[in-house]
Protein backbone atom coordinates (compact mmCIF):
# COMPACT_ATOMS: atom_id res chain seq x y z
CA UNK A 1 0.00 0.00 0.00
CA UNK A 2 1.41 3.36 -1.53
CA UNK A 3 1.59 6.31 1.47
CA UNK A 4 -0.12 8.19 -0.59
CA UNK A 5 -3.81 5.37 -0.25
CA UNK A 6 -3.01 5.31 3.98
CA UNK A 7 -3.00 9.06 4.05
CA UNK A 8 -6.40 9.19 1.26
CA UNK A 9 -8.25 6.08 3.42
CA UNK A 10 -7.53 7.90 6.94
CA UNK A 11 -9.11 11.20 5.49
CA UNK A 12 -12.01 9.37 4.25
CA UNK A 13 -11.99 7.47 7.70
CA UNK A 14 -11.67 10.18 9.92
CA UNK A 15 -14.45 12.09 8.58
CA UNK A 16 -16.74 9.00 8.39
CA UNK A 17 -15.76 8.87 12.53
CA UNK A 18 -16.47 12.29 13.06
CA UNK A 19 -19.93 11.65 11.90
CA UNK A 20 -20.33 8.75 13.78
CA UNK A 21 -20.08 11.08 16.81
CA UNK A 22 -21.85 13.95 15.42
CA UNK A 23 -24.89 11.43 14.89
CA UNK A 24 -24.73 9.12 17.21
CA UNK A 25 -27.84 10.32 19.74
CA UNK A 26 -30.17 10.92 16.60
CA UNK A 27 -33.13 8.76 15.99
CA UNK A 28 -32.96 9.90 12.39
CA UNK A 29 -36.54 8.98 11.66
CA UNK A 30 -37.84 12.96 11.31
CA UNK A 31 -38.82 11.53 7.34
CA UNK A 32 -42.01 10.36 8.84
CA UNK A 33 -43.48 14.16 10.36
CA UNK A 34 -43.13 17.58 8.90
CA UNK A 35 -40.12 18.80 10.17
CA UNK A 36 -36.93 17.97 9.97
CA UNK A 37 -35.51 16.16 12.81
CA UNK A 38 -35.96 14.95 16.30
CA UNK A 39 -38.67 16.70 18.20
CA UNK A 40 -36.74 15.79 21.67
CA UNK A 41 -34.05 18.00 20.07
CA UNK A 42 -33.25 21.10 22.12
CA UNK A 43 -32.32 24.03 19.65
CA UNK A 44 -29.40 24.55 21.03
CA UNK A 45 -28.34 20.69 20.13
CA UNK A 46 -29.93 21.36 16.51
CA UNK A 47 -27.96 24.75 16.20
CA UNK A 48 -24.47 22.95 17.82
CA UNK A 49 -25.20 20.12 14.87
CA UNK A 50 -26.58 22.20 11.89
CA UNK A 51 -22.95 24.20 12.66
CA UNK A 52 -20.87 21.01 12.85
CA UNK A 53 -22.47 19.85 9.36
CA UNK A 54 -22.09 22.75 7.70
CA UNK A 55 -17.98 23.13 8.55
CA UNK A 56 -18.01 19.35 7.94
CA UNK A 57 -18.82 20.33 3.88
CA UNK A 58 -17.36 23.63 4.26
CA UNK A 59 -14.10 21.53 4.45
CA UNK A 60 -14.60 18.60 2.82
CA UNK A 61 -17.14 19.83 -0.33
CA UNK A 62 -20.25 18.60 -0.80
CA UNK A 63 -19.54 15.86 -2.87
CA UNK A 64 -16.92 13.97 -0.61
CA UNK A 65 -19.32 14.83 2.39
CA UNK A 66 -22.36 13.58 0.73
CA UNK A 67 -20.07 10.10 -0.07
CA UNK A 68 -19.44 9.84 3.37
CA UNK A 69 -22.23 10.87 4.62
CA UNK A 70 -24.35 8.10 2.35
CA UNK A 71 -21.88 5.52 3.69
CA UNK A 72 -23.36 6.57 7.37
CA UNK A 73 -26.52 6.48 6.76
CA UNK A 74 -26.31 3.04 4.88
CA UNK A 75 -24.81 1.71 8.25
CA UNK A 76 -27.45 2.99 10.49
CA UNK A 77 -30.06 1.95 8.20
CA UNK A 78 -29.17 -1.17 9.60
CA UNK A 79 -30.68 -0.31 12.87
CA UNK A 80 -33.98 0.68 11.34
CA UNK A 81 -36.50 -2.42 12.63
CA UNK A 82 -39.66 -0.49 12.56
CA UNK A 83 -41.78 -0.47 9.47
CA UNK A 84 -43.63 2.77 8.39
CA UNK A 85 -46.94 1.56 9.80
CA UNK A 86 -49.54 3.45 8.23
CA UNK A 87 -49.23 5.28 4.71
CA UNK A 88 -50.70 8.48 6.40
CA UNK A 89 -47.42 8.93 8.25
CA UNK A 90 -45.91 9.53 4.93
CA UNK A 91 -45.47 13.56 4.20
CA UNK A 92 -45.32 13.14 -0.27
CA UNK A 93 -42.19 15.33 -1.06
CA UNK A 94 -41.16 17.28 -4.53
CA UNK A 95 -39.39 16.55 -7.04
CA UNK A 96 -35.36 18.24 -5.82
CA UNK A 97 -33.38 16.86 -9.08
CA UNK A 98 -34.78 16.32 -12.02
CA UNK A 99 -31.71 13.74 -13.69
CA UNK A 100 -31.26 10.23 -12.60
CA UNK A 101 -27.80 10.05 -14.22
CA UNK A 102 -26.85 12.69 -11.81
CA UNK A 103 -27.92 11.06 -8.50
CA UNK A 104 -24.34 8.84 -7.80
CA UNK A 105 -24.55 9.62 -3.99
CA UNK A 106 -28.14 7.69 -4.12
CA UNK A 107 -30.73 10.60 -3.00
CA UNK A 108 -33.45 10.02 -5.38
CA UNK A 109 -36.43 7.15 -5.73
CA UNK A 110 -34.79 4.04 -7.79
CA UNK A 111 -38.17 4.10 -9.41
CA UNK A 112 -39.29 7.37 -10.49
CA UNK A 113 -35.74 9.23 -10.04
CA UNK A 114 -37.76 12.51 -9.35
CA UNK A 115 -37.99 12.96 -5.71
CA UNK A 116 -36.07 12.25 -2.62
CA UNK A 117 -35.78 8.78 -1.27
CA UNK A 118 -37.73 8.53 2.12
CA UNK A 119 -38.56 4.94 3.06
CA UNK A 120 -36.64 1.68 1.94
CA UNK A 121 -38.64 -1.34 0.79
CA UNK A 122 -38.09 -5.03 2.05
CA UNK A 123 -36.25 -6.06 -1.42
CA UNK A 124 -33.86 -2.47 0.16
CA UNK A 125 -35.12 -0.35 -3.11
CA UNK A 126 -34.86 3.19 -1.62
CA UNK A 127 -38.08 5.07 -3.01
CA UNK A 128 -40.10 8.04 -2.72
CA UNK A 129 -43.61 8.07 -0.44
CA UNK A 130 -45.67 8.18 -3.55
CA UNK A 131 -44.16 5.74 -5.54
CA UNK A 132 -43.63 3.01 -1.91
CA UNK A 133 -47.82 3.93 -2.02
CA UNK A 134 -48.11 2.44 -5.55
CA UNK A 135 -45.51 -0.44 -5.85
CA UNK A 136 -44.66 -1.56 -1.91
CA UNK A 137 -46.75 -2.95 0.79
CA UNK A 138 -46.85 -0.78 4.14
CA UNK A 139 -46.28 -3.57 6.62
CA UNK A 140 -42.62 -4.62 5.00
CA UNK A 141 -41.89 -0.95 4.03
CA UNK A 142 -39.15 1.13 6.63
CA UNK A 143 -38.46 4.62 6.63
CA UNK A 144 -34.89 6.19 5.66
CA UNK A 145 -32.62 6.73 8.68
CA UNK A 146 -32.12 10.53 8.32
CA UNK A 147 -30.29 12.52 10.54
CA UNK A 148 -31.07 16.24 11.53
CA UNK A 149 -28.77 17.62 8.95
CA UNK A 150 -29.86 15.43 6.02
CA UNK A 151 -31.07 17.88 3.50
CA UNK A 152 -27.66 19.90 4.05
CA UNK A 153 -26.07 16.92 2.77
CA UNK A 154 -28.04 15.96 -0.33
CA UNK A 155 -25.77 16.57 -3.44
CA UNK A 156 -26.37 15.37 -7.30
CA UNK A 157 -23.20 14.34 -7.83
CA UNK A 158 -22.16 15.59 -11.07
CA UNK A 159 -20.78 12.88 -13.13
CA UNK A 160 -17.90 13.40 -15.85
CA UNK A 161 -16.12 16.69 -16.56
CA UNK A 162 -18.86 18.40 -14.96
CA UNK A 163 -17.87 16.70 -11.26
CA UNK A 164 -15.31 18.58 -10.73
CA UNK A 165 -16.23 21.58 -11.13
CA UNK A 166 -18.20 21.08 -8.05
CA UNK A 167 -15.80 21.96 -5.82
CA UNK A 168 -15.29 25.55 -5.51
CA UNK A 169 -11.23 26.94 -6.38
CA UNK A 170 -9.11 29.51 -5.14
CA UNK A 171 -7.13 31.78 -7.91
CA UNK A 172 -3.35 32.66 -7.01
CA UNK A 173 -1.92 34.96 -9.17
CA UNK A 174 2.34 35.04 -9.05
CA UNK A 175 3.63 38.75 -9.05
CA UNK A 176 7.31 37.54 -10.66
CA UNK A 177 5.91 35.80 -14.14
CA UNK A 178 1.75 37.18 -14.16
CA UNK A 179 0.82 33.11 -13.56
CA UNK A 180 -2.70 32.42 -12.08
CA UNK A 181 -3.05 29.19 -10.64
CA UNK A 182 -6.51 27.43 -9.87
CA UNK A 183 -6.37 25.39 -6.81
CA UNK A 184 -8.87 23.25 -5.53
CA UNK A 185 -9.82 24.98 -2.03
CA UNK A 186 -10.52 22.03 -0.01
CA UNK A 187 -10.01 22.10 3.96
CA UNK A 188 -9.50 26.02 3.93
CA UNK A 189 -13.24 26.51 2.25
CA UNK A 190 -13.82 26.46 6.45
CA UNK A 191 -12.28 29.93 6.40
CA UNK A 192 -12.72 31.06 3.18
CA UNK A 193 -15.47 34.21 2.51
CA UNK A 194 -16.84 32.00 0.18
CA UNK A 195 -17.45 28.84 1.51
CA UNK A 196 -16.86 29.64 4.98
CA UNK A 197 -20.24 29.35 7.27
CA UNK A 198 -18.55 30.25 10.70
CA UNK A 199 -21.28 33.05 12.42
CA UNK A 200 -20.42 36.48 11.90
CA UNK A 201 -17.51 35.40 9.60
CA UNK A 202 -14.96 37.44 8.05
CA UNK A 203 -11.58 37.57 6.54
CA UNK A 204 -8.96 39.71 7.87
CA UNK A 205 -5.97 38.83 5.48
CA UNK A 206 -4.41 35.99 2.99
CA UNK A 207 -1.15 34.70 2.20
CA UNK A 208 0.14 32.34 0.00
CA UNK A 209 4.22 31.18 0.36
CA UNK A 210 6.59 27.99 0.04
CA UNK A 211 9.28 27.15 -2.62
CA UNK A 212 7.13 24.98 -5.17
CA UNK A 213 3.64 25.98 -6.78
CA UNK A 214 2.35 22.70 -6.69
CA UNK A 215 2.53 22.25 -3.18
CA UNK A 216 2.10 26.05 -1.61
CA UNK A 217 1.03 26.72 1.54
CA UNK A 218 -1.84 29.49 2.38
CA UNK A 219 -2.19 31.34 5.96
CA UNK A 220 -5.69 32.45 6.70
CA UNK A 221 -6.14 34.94 9.55
CA UNK A 222 -10.16 35.08 10.07
CA UNK A 223 -12.71 36.26 12.36
CA UNK A 224 -15.96 34.74 13.74
CA UNK A 225 -18.48 35.42 15.68
CA UNK A 226 -21.87 35.24 17.51
CA UNK A 227 -24.22 37.07 19.96
CA UNK A 228 -21.35 38.03 22.83
CA UNK A 229 -18.75 35.75 21.59
CA UNK A 230 -15.92 35.63 19.51
CA UNK A 231 -12.78 33.66 18.15
CA UNK A 232 -9.91 35.51 15.91
CA UNK A 233 -8.44 32.43 14.09
CA UNK A 234 -4.47 32.02 12.37
CA UNK A 235 -4.21 29.16 10.20
CA UNK A 236 -2.25 27.49 7.86
CA UNK A 237 -2.98 24.83 4.92
CA UNK A 238 -0.20 22.96 2.55
CA UNK A 239 -1.51 22.40 -0.72
CA UNK A 240 -1.91 18.60 -1.74
CA UNK A 241 -2.22 17.59 -5.53
CA UNK A 242 -3.26 14.23 -5.56
CA UNK A 243 -6.72 13.14 -5.67
CA UNK A 244 -8.72 10.82 -3.40
CA UNK A 245 -9.94 8.10 -4.77
CA UNK A 246 -12.25 8.67 -7.87
CA UNK A 247 -12.75 12.22 -6.73
CA UNK A 248 -11.60 13.46 -10.03
CA UNK A 249 -9.42 15.96 -8.82
CA UNK A 250 -7.12 17.32 -5.98
CA UNK A 251 -7.73 16.99 -2.32
CA UNK A 252 -6.87 20.55 -2.14
CA UNK A 253 -5.37 22.48 1.12
CA UNK A 254 -5.02 20.43 4.02
CA UNK A 255 -5.29 22.09 7.23
CA UNK A 256 -1.80 22.28 9.00
CA UNK A 257 -1.78 24.54 12.20
CA UNK A 258 -3.88 27.08 13.91
CA UNK A 259 -4.06 29.27 16.61
CA UNK A 260 -7.61 30.70 18.05
CA UNK A 261 -8.09 33.32 20.24
CA UNK A 262 -11.41 33.28 22.00
CA UNK A 263 -12.85 36.01 23.66
CA UNK A 264 -16.21 36.32 25.42
CA UNK A 265 -18.46 39.31 27.12
CA UNK A 266 -20.44 38.72 30.07
CA UNK A 267 -23.90 39.22 29.79
CA UNK A 268 -25.02 43.10 30.75
CA UNK A 269 -20.91 44.54 31.36
CA UNK A 270 -19.51 46.13 28.57
CA UNK A 271 -15.48 44.71 29.50
CA UNK A 272 -14.24 41.33 27.88
CA UNK A 273 -13.21 38.30 29.75
CA UNK A 274 -9.70 37.37 29.58
CA UNK A 275 -8.64 35.67 26.12
CA UNK A 276 -8.27 31.90 25.89
CA UNK A 277 -5.22 30.76 23.48
CA UNK A 278 -5.45 27.36 22.12
CA UNK A 279 -2.83 25.81 19.33
CA UNK A 280 -4.29 23.10 17.09
CA UNK A 281 -2.63 20.72 14.67
CA UNK A 282 -6.07 18.70 14.09
CA UNK A 283 -8.81 19.73 12.12
CA UNK A 284 -11.74 18.49 14.05
CA UNK A 285 -10.44 19.28 17.33
CA UNK A 286 -10.11 22.86 15.75
CA UNK A 287 -13.51 23.22 14.10
CA UNK A 288 -14.89 21.70 18.66
CA UNK A 289 -12.98 24.18 19.71
CA UNK A 290 -14.54 27.13 17.21
CA UNK A 291 -18.11 24.96 17.63
CA UNK A 292 -18.43 25.14 21.30
CA UNK A 293 -17.57 28.57 22.04
CA UNK A 294 -19.60 30.28 19.48
CA UNK A 295 -22.63 28.00 19.74
CA UNK A 296 -22.32 26.64 23.51
CA UNK A 297 -24.72 27.78 26.52
CA UNK A 298 -24.56 30.99 26.59
CA UNK A 299 -25.05 32.98 30.06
Amino acid sequence: MSPTLQTQQTARARLLAEMERLFADDAGLGVLVPYNGRPDLSEEAKQVQMAWVQALIAAHGPDRAASVYTTYADRRQSTVTATVGSWDNLVLTGRPIPEWDRDIHGFLCFCCADKLATVIADDDSHLCNRCAREHTVVETTRPLWRAYGHSQFVFPGLMGEERTKSETVLLVQYQDDGETRRYVTGEAGLLTQETGTLPGFSVISTRTHGDSRDTISLTIEARAERRRRSTEILATFTYDPEAERFDGHPYGFRFVAARVTARSRKLGQLELADPTVTEHTDLYRLLDTLITHLYGGQQ
